[in-house]
């Protein structure tokens, strides 16, 4: 599969994913075993003082590492969530964030990515994210 059919791929999981769209989750770039997703800052997912709340920090991470996974799993497979954390390390002020996944494990019972999300434009990492899931399915 090629990086446009994979990030079609991509997209249409975000679009299947009333959560994702409810987040405004976009597709920058999603290649085998790595994927970049974003979410502009909106008044409605800030927290009390002006900044991306940490909870769609986390969502936007997550939603990263489970497309990178599935980015690299057989056709008809999944993966669900088992664990993560999460380590918030600046405010993402900039009007988006930008989450970059990786797979740095792909085993037949469990996978684990690696996300660093960032102000957009920006490379110091704002959060870190392992994230362990399960492959289920075909």
């Amino acid at each position: 599969m090629n990086d446009m059919d994979m990030v079609r791929k991509v997209e249409q999981g975000i679009a299947q994913q009333s959560f994702g769209r409810l987040l405004g989750l976009t597709v920058e770039e999603a290649e085998a075993g790595r994927v970049v997703i974003s979410c502009r800052k909106r008044e409605d997912l800030l927290q009390q003082t002006g900044i991306l709340h940490g909870g769609v920090i986390g969502a936007l991470c997550e939603a990263a590492a489970g497309y990178a996974a599935l980015s690299v799993l057989p056709e008809g497979q999944s993966v669900i969530g088992v664990e993560y954390k999460i380590s918030l390390l600046r405010a993402i002020t900039t009007d988006k964030a930008v989450a970059v996944a990786r797979v740095i494990k792909n085993g037949r019972r469990l996978m684990v990515m690696e996300v660093d999300a960032f102000n957009d434009g920006d490379d110091k990492v704002a959060a870190k994210m392992i994230f362990t899931g399960m492959p289920t399915g075909a």
